[in-house]
This record gives C-alpha cells, structure tokens and sequence, in this order.
C-alpha cells in the first residue's frame, strides 16, 4: 500500500499492527528453551504472511533456530499440513495471517495428539488454543492512530508521516495450557505480561 514505511508517499498512512519478531524469537526461547525447530504455518496467498514468516525466519535462525515453513494455500489443508509438520518441528508458530486465523480452531484440533506448543501472533488464537504470543496492544495501536490523525488534521502531509510501526509489543499467556502441556511460565514472565489466560 505505502512505498516505503518512512515516507510512505501518495495520500496515505497508518499505523501497523505488525508484530515484533524478534520478542516473539524471544518468548519461545523462554518458555520453551528445549524448542530446536519450529514450524511456520501461514497461507500462501497473503503476501503480508510470507513477509512475517522471512522476518520471523531470520530472527530466530539468529538466535540459533531452525525454522521450516509450511504454506498452505487453503483452509482445506490445514490439518493435512498441521499433522505433518508436528511430526518434524518442536513447535507450531502463526504469524498475522487471516486464513489461518479463520481456522484456527483446526489448527489447534490438529495437534491435539502431539501437543506441539503454538505460538501465533494475536490474542484470540492465545485464547483459542495458543500458548503465548507478543502482541500490539489494540488500546496503544487506537491512541497512536488518533495522535497520528491529530497530526494529519494539524496540516502534516500524509505522503511525509512515517508509518507508525511498533517496535515492542505486551505478551499473552495461556496459563492454563501451559500447565496442561508441563511447561512453567517464570513468575518475571507472568509479571510482566499483558493479559494472563488462567
């Protein structure tokens, strides 16, 4: 849509939603330290996907992980492909992607026997079935819109207002599935997290 993220040209800007890869490399490290491998599951046909999952990728092979990517083109495959990567990763991560999101659900019922930990990239998977996840706070991303349109109204061009990309995010945490799969959540995590599902 823009450009370029400093100078996003034309009549448009915004705010992103984008996740900060290299936190989320983190959180798994932390919570899961015995994790080698992990799979990325994202569809084929959102561009947006495959630009997370090469950031992801190259953060975690940084911090000494493998990363394999399992693209599906469909929601048809996602328990074909769920069944086959729990068999060669030792955890399942979901980037920002609204194929896989409308089919979590299956995700999660897929990996029921393996019990794979899985890491996607917003709140309600968490919640639907996800271990953890590093998020942008939807309060933090709604006052940074406001102030960037204040700016807009104020006489600032859109074309030279870079677009807002968060550079941390506040992390999730099943509590509850974490106690079922045998992981322990260090109390410093749980301290510091933005919403703790008990």
């Amino acid at each position: 849509m823009v450009k370029d993220l400093k100078k996003p040209g034309g009549n448009i800007t915004g705010v992103s939603d984008h996740n900060p890869a290299e936190q989320q490399v983190e959180l798994i490290k932390t919570l899961t330290p015995n994790v080698k491998t992990i799979g990325a599951l994202y569809s084929s046909s959102e561009d947006n996907s495959k630009s997370q999952v090469e950031e992801f990728k190259a953060y975690a092979e940084k911090a000494g992980l493998t990363v394999e990517t399992f693209a599906v083109p469909s929601t048809n495959e996602i328990a074909s492909t769920v069944n086959v990567m729990t068999s060669k990763v030792d955890a399942i991560w979901v980037p920002i992607d609204n194929t896989i999101a409308s089919a979590f659900s299956t995700v999660v019922s897929s990996n029921q026997t393996a019990k794979k930990p899985i890491y996607p990239s917003a709140t309600a998977m968490v919640e639907a079935g996800g271990l953890a996840s590093v998020v942008v706070d939807q309060h933090d991303l709604g006052v940074a819109t406001g102030k960037m349109i204040a700016k807009v109204l104020k006489g600032e061009k859109p074309a030279d207002t870079p677009v807002n990309v968060f550079s941390t995010g506040k992390s999730v945490i099943n509590k509850k599935l974490a106690q079922e799969l045998g992981i322990t959540i260090p109390e410093s995590v749980l301290k510091e997290a933005g919403q703790v599902i008990e």
